[in-house]
């Protein structure tokens, strides 16, 4: 939709798509559904087959809330300014990204984990093997970091985000990083229990059959 550029994908991946799908951003929050495409897709009826009628119909059709929301935000995105806040928040995000990734490998020297970007769309990489992962979403949540769109991976910046609420996130992230390290739940190769073992993803899936198998 438009998380990624004012023409939404179709500009940021420089394509031209048979169809789009729009949701509750063109309406401010407000639920709805959009359909676009070229006229042979989108008519209500079939040339070849006039008795085939595309039947539209949903809760939220012409409601004049949602009508008004959707013209207020339609207008401004297609405004300079509007281009201008994509504009910011991409530099921002992008540059935020690299400085937290370069603080994670100073803090850690082998980073637990590392940040990924595009546009105001962000992920955390974990690098290396575990079970526990999920855990760290409640050490965030404790440093006041509530994360959405857990178990998809993907995780999102608001246009209203500044430079200096990114900045406050980096130190948040690193706290919860070095509790998850300190409280055992990822692999420490310095701890005297690690001393000539290596984690891999084939071993901790073994471990977990033996744990099932012997439960």
């Amino acid at each position: 939709g438009f998380r990624l550029a004012p023409g939404g994908a179709q500009e940021y991946f420089d394509v031209t798509a048979d169809m789009v799908v729009y949701g509750k951003t063109t309406g401010g929050g407000i639920p709805n559904g959009i359909v676009c495409g070229p006229k042979k897709l989108m008519s209500r009826g079939d040339e070849k087959k006039p008795l085939r009628v595309a039947y539209v119909i949903g809760t939220f059709s012409a409601h004049p809330l949602l009508l008004g929301a959707m013209n207020r935000f339609l207008n401004w995105v297609k405004t300079p300014e509007a281009r201008a806040e994509y504009d910011r928040l991409r530099s921002d995000v992008a540059q935020w990204v690299a400085e937290t990734n370069t603080t994670l490998e100073k803090e850690f020297g082998s980073a637990p984990l590392a940040l990924g970007a595009y546009s105001s769309v962000w992920t955390m990489l974990y690098k290396r093997p575990g079970r526990y992962h999920w855990m760290l979403q409640y050490y965030l949540k404790d440093e006041g970091v509530n994360l959405s769109w857990v178990g998809t991976g993907r995780l999102s910046f608001s246009l209203d985000f500044t430079r200096e609420d990114l900045n406050k996130l980096t130190p948040k992230i690193i706290r919860a990083c070095h509790r998850m390290e300190e409280d055992g739940w990822w692999w420490d190769s310095s701890s005297p229990d690690a001393q000539g073992k290596s984690p891999s993803g084939s071993g901790i899936k073994l471990s977990l059959v033996k744990e099932i198998v012997f439960a």
